[in-house]
């Protein structure tokens, strides 16, 4: 459901983190769990949805900080149907330490 065209719209595939930025203020609006289960929704709702967004922002604030992260091929991503989301063959990045004078 995450990449359905009836439901994101014609850019369903893209990468777009503002569309879920409310196009006047640019303040994150949430959409409708049922819209998205990624933790289900409703009264089955995962237990965990709240950890494992701490745990998801702190590991990337922590790596963003320290790592400049480059994807290598941008090629249309392959996914792959499975219990977690994930890609056919992987992402491929190059990661490069930031020098601690300089901000990339």
């Amino acid at each position: 459901m995450g990449r359905l065209e009836s439901i994101w719209g014609n850019d369903c595939l893209e990468y777009r983190p503002e569309r879920w930025l409310g196009e006047e203020d640019g303040v994150f609006k949430a959409e409708s769990s049922f819209k998205y289960p990624v933790f289900h929704a409703g009264p089955r709702m995962c237990l965990g949805k709240e950890m494992a967004y701490t745990q998801m922002k702190s590991i990337a604030a922590c790596v963003i900080e320290r790592f400049v992260i480059d994807v290598v091929a941008p090629s249309q991503p392959q996914h792959v149907l499975s219990l977690t989301l994930r890609m056919k063959g992987g992402l491929h990045v190059r990661v490069r330490e930031r020098c601690a004078d300089r901000m990339d």
